[in-house]
């Protein structure tokens, strides 16, 4: 018999089903269904998910309480609800995560047991962590990475990213709405930095839900990274400490001199304290209204400068775009970063004080090259310089114009320049050691550093030392980049490859049975019935790669499944919406 008129003749007869039809017409007259060799599995396979910050911070509340995720939050929570450990903390978080690239497919199969579906489900959300990851950290300048980044841990964390202004230190919370102060930091940084007013208000009076109440977490993670593009590899560091009421002065007592400063206290205080009859000194002062914090004045410095560059000549190509605007802003990172200011005499020490310091002009002018080079290559550093001088600076010296024209600060100034203050550092502590947490909560707020809004600082050594009294857990080192994220690919690919050679091979018996069913002239029951057991081991096969029940066509209400599109032997696997 004739297999083209067999084939023809069948066709002619059955056209009520045209797309099985054109099943049949492709196996047994076109394809060519082989069983693939291994895959080669790389970096173009991982799915992409948009990088955004702002999308990421989506997040609102209903009238009922119900957390409403923007779209592109809700797609990267879908991938971070796959890894970790549920309900886990930070460090078992990344403890999971550092497991998996030292030994992803062992993990892995010991998470997910039997269930086929979180198998894949787990192995592709790692992967996709990771890769995601590097592209934060790797893709962008040092500020934006850093904002990134902290809305990236956010929805690990199942937390909010808080905005700025918000009078705190802390960047995001988790979803125990512990406050977290992020810092993500060169491997050479030397210093942890942050507002010391913001700190006693948030240890004073906490916003949040600390484990131990009156205190601020703080997660410092370092990177070290070499190579170009994808040949980038390297690692980031993750350290945790807590400051809070109890342990602020005898932790500041150890660090820099600008640190020690903010401990300092007024004798009369002091001595009011020990007399048995506390005294608010700081309330005496003239109004501390006009000393705003340095947060603050970060919400009036960016409106300055937007206003400037909106004066500019349109077209001139010195007006910068709302992205490079905003990478402006969080590059100089106006409340927390002294790098950009310069230090004015402030007693026996030279200090950094928003509204009085004025802006480094050579130092603005390095930012804004690195940040215009690549979509401008013809500015020139005269550009640069007009930026800087005549829109950031002016931008803060519109500040300091305004706060140096208020006679209550300069009486309030004159006032703590008259002040005597205990100094001597094991003298500090221990007179605060001894106080009642209401009377240490008061001493804080009566402290140099609270008063004059000073900036605090931590050397790297302290910030990242297990000693007392700060305490710092190191809770694990990933490994970032693409050659890393290849590593682990190779690591997991034969879990992809089972999944992959499994399916190829029902559709060659499939495609074999069907053909010799055909040729047969229809009479031989075995090859249809084998045939048959084929499509549907393929349509179980396919189900369950979708996280769905064969039967019923459900799933994972949240993850409503991965699609896999195969060809020349190798698997692409997203999630899809």
């Amino acid at each position: 018999m004739n297999i083209d008129a067999l084939v023809e003749s069948y066709y002619k007869r059955a056209d009520e089903d045209k797309f099985v039809n054109e099943v049949l017409r492709f196996l047994l007259a076109e394809a060519d269904v082989s069983v693939p060799a291994k895959a080669n599995f790389e970096w173009s396979m991982i799915p992409d998910i948009p990088i955004s910050e702002i999308g990421w911070s989506d997040v609102s509340t209903s009238e009922e309480g119900e957390k409403i995720l923007g779209p592109q939050r809700a797609l990267l929570e879908q991938y971070l609800d796959n890894i970790g450990v549920e309900g886990g903390s930070f460090a078992a978080q990344i403890a999971s995560l550092e497991s998996f690239y030292e030994n992803g497919a062992a993990q892995i199969k010991e998470e997910s047991g039997d269930d086929r579906v979180q198998l894949i489900r787990k192995l592709i959300s790692y992967l996709v962590f990771y890769k995601t990851l590097t592209k934060v950290v790797t893709n962008f300048n040092a500020a934006s990475a850093g904002f990134t980044f902290e809305s990236f841990l956010a929805t690990l964390m199942k937390g909010t990213q808080i905005p700025t202004n918000s009078n705190t230190i802390a960047d995001f919370t988790t979803g125990e709405n512990i406050p977290i102060s992020l810092k993500l930091y060169a491997e050479k940084t030397l210093h942890v930095e942050g507002s010391f007013t913001d700190l006693v208000n948030d240890l004073v009076e906490p916003k949040y839900n600390h484990p131990d109440g009156n205190a601020m977490r703080y997660v410092l993670c370092t990177k070290r990274i070499t190579g170009e593009g994808l040949k980038q590899k390297g690692t980031i560091g993750f350290y945790q400490f807590d400051f809070t009421l109890d342990n602020v002065f005898a932790v500041l007592a150890k660090s820099m001199a600008k640190s020690q400063k903010c401990l300092y206290l007024p004798m009369e205080f002091v001595e009011s304290v020990r007399a048995g009859d506390p005294v608010d000194y700081s309330a005496g002062l003239p109004a501390q209204e006009n000393l705003p914090s340095p947060e603050e004045l970060e919400g009036e410095f960016r409106q300055n400068a937007l206003d400037l560059f909106k004066q500019l000549p349109p077209g001139s190509i010195i007006v910068p775009t709302q992205e490079e605007f905003d990478e402006m802003l969080q590059t100089i990172d106006y409340a927390k970063s002294d790098a950009y200011f310069l230090e004015v005499p402030r007693g026996d020490v030279k200090q950094v004080v928003r509204g009085i310091s004025k802006m480094s002009l050579p130092t603005l002018a390095r930012m804004v090259l690195a940040i215009y080079a690549e979509g401008h290559p013809k500015l020139n550093q005269k550009h640069v310089k007009f930026i800087s001088s005549d829109i950031l600076a002016a931008a803060n010296e519109m500040i300091v114009g305004r706060l140096k024209a208020s006679e209550l600060k300069k009486a309030r100034k004159a006032a703590l320049d008259a002040t005597e203050w205990m100094t001597d550092m094991p003298e500090l502590v221990e007179f605060y050691g001894d106080l009642d947490e209401a009377d240490k909560a008061v001493a804080l707020k009566n402290t140099l550093g609270y008063m004059d809004t000073f900036q605090f600082a931590l050397n790297r050594k302290q910030s990242t030392t297990e000693a007392p009294p700060i305490n710092t857990q190191k809770f694990g080192v990933l490994s970032i980049g693409g050659e890393n994220v290849e590593k682990m690919l190779k690591q997991v690919s034969g879990i992809l490859n089972d999944e992959i050679f499994t399916v190829f091979s029902a559709l060659k018996e499939l495609s074999d049975n069907l053909n010799g069913f055909f040729a047969g002239g229809l009479a031989d029951d075995g090859k249809a019935k084998v045939a048959m057991e084929k499509a549907q081991e393929i349509e179980t096969k396919t189900a369950q790669a979708r996280g769905q029940d064969s039967a019923s066509g459900g799933g994972d209400p949240r993850l409503k499944g991965v699609s896999t599109s195969m060809g020349g032997g190798v698997s692409k696997t997203r999630f899809e919406e």
